[in-house]
């Protein structure tokens, strides 16, 4: 790993991290600490055809470092949490190390929860969920498309078992250029048992762009793919997100949707507007069922030694066309997951992508297999 690598992806958080170092150092300890660490580690294989190529390259195999991720998680007294993680992939060939979650927190009467540091801003439920917890080799293309991710700020919120609630103030430099976003979600389980589950959200982002350059870029659902899928560039002041969720769980069976509007504010006065939208049915050949906790979807924990199986089929689809110009796309997955204990899944994914108004591929349809390996721990 290259000098230039370390400091841009690892120190160049150090000074929130050491900010959240010295405001746990600061709170009294009321009881001794209790520090745990996790991570994972996901690797696998993505081979595609043209359709993921500019240069029309008519099958591409490539051995993927998806995600190598430490995290370690300290709590003591009576609600005091602080977490921070690293995480390293390669993509491409090309080396990328930086911090995760970083952050300390509070939670008090009722679960009202007081986060500062960096971590995901509260929107969308596939979003939210951990990559342990996803059933896929990457999420949707709308999640991706739209969703945001970490970024730096506060956040306060409840999360109690039927409903929840977050509001927060983000900042975050998006390739160089500073931006701040204020990002709110509420949900609410009308129905939940342990089998049974009904989930319910609203989530909405007013972004400052802060006339930057503003373009959504995606890959179609492959990791070590190119950005073939786009939308117009523009110096864009700001943009709104909405989105809104739903899930049913019902025994081995879980039904998963989303759909995002985003309305970009042009530097001279326009509005530009883009959307996108998934649906997803996953279901379990053995004896087991997704897990669900406070709004947001759990890992999967197989009820007998030899593991659980889980088929899944998912579409996805996004329209970057306002104008007369951009992109309008969608891919179509099946998958098999298998899941050995608490520690060990493979999830294999058929993708079939399609595309129209795009001027990066010369591939209107095309195919990729995704293999995934995760060690988790």
């Amino acid at each position: 790993m290259t000098v230039e690598l370390v400091q841009a992806g690892l120190l160049g958080s150090a000074p929130l991290a050491l900010s959240l170092a010295l405001m746990v150092a600061a709170q009294p300890v009321a009881a001794t600490p209790q520090f745990d660490f996790s991570g994972y580690v996901a690797a696998g294989i993505d081979h595609f055809d043209g359709f993921y190529s500019r240069d029309s390259d008519p099958r591409t195999t490539r051995v993927v470092l998806r995600s190598a991720k430490l995290e370690l998680e300290a709590k003591w007294g009576t609600g005091w949490a602080a977490e921070i993680d690293g995480n390293y992939e390669v993509r491409r060939g090309e080396e990328e190390a930086d911090i995760g979650d970083a952050y300390l927190q509070y939670r008090g009467v009722g679960r009202f929860t007081t986060r500062l540091g960096r971590f995901k801003e509260p929107f969308g439920l596939e979003r939210l969920a951990s990559y342990g917890s996803v059933a896929t080799s990457e999420r949707s293309l709308a999640t991706s498309a739209f969703a945001p991710g970490r970024s730096e700020g506060l956040l306060v919120g409840q999360y109690r078992k039927r409903w929840t609630w977050a509001l927060g103030l983000f900042t975050r430099k998006p390739e160089g250029e500073s931006t701040r976003a204020v990002t709110g979600r509420l949900t609410m389980a009308p129905m939940r048992g342990e089998q049974r589950v009904l989930h319910l959200g609203l989530a909405a982002s007013w972004r400052d762009l802060a006339d930057a350059q503003f373009q959504v870029r995606e890959r179609g659902e492959v990791f070590s793919a190119e950005t073939i899928i786009r939308s117009v560039r523009m110096e864009a002041s700001d943009s709104i997100l909405l989105g809104i969720e739903a899930a049913w769980i019902s025994g081995r069976l879980s039904l998963t949707s989303e759909a995002i509007a985003e309305d970009v504010t042009r530097s001279n006065g326009e509005h530009w507007r883009f959307n996108g939208a998934y649906v997803q049915a996953a279901f379990f050949v053995t004896d087991d069922h997704r897990g669900y906790s406070r709004g947001e979807l759990d890992r999967v924990k197989p009820a007998a030694g030899f593991g659980a199986v889980e088929v899944v089929a998912r579409y996805s689809a996004v329209d970057l066309r306002d104008k007369g110009l951009g992109a309008e796309a969608s891919v179509g997955l099946l998958g098999l997951n298998y899941y050995l204990g608490e520690h060990v899944q493979l999830r294999l994914n058929w993708l079939l992508p399609q595309i129209s108004g795009s001027t990066l591929t010369p591939e209107e349809s095309g195919e990729a297999f995704t293999l995934r390996t995760l060690f988790l721990f």
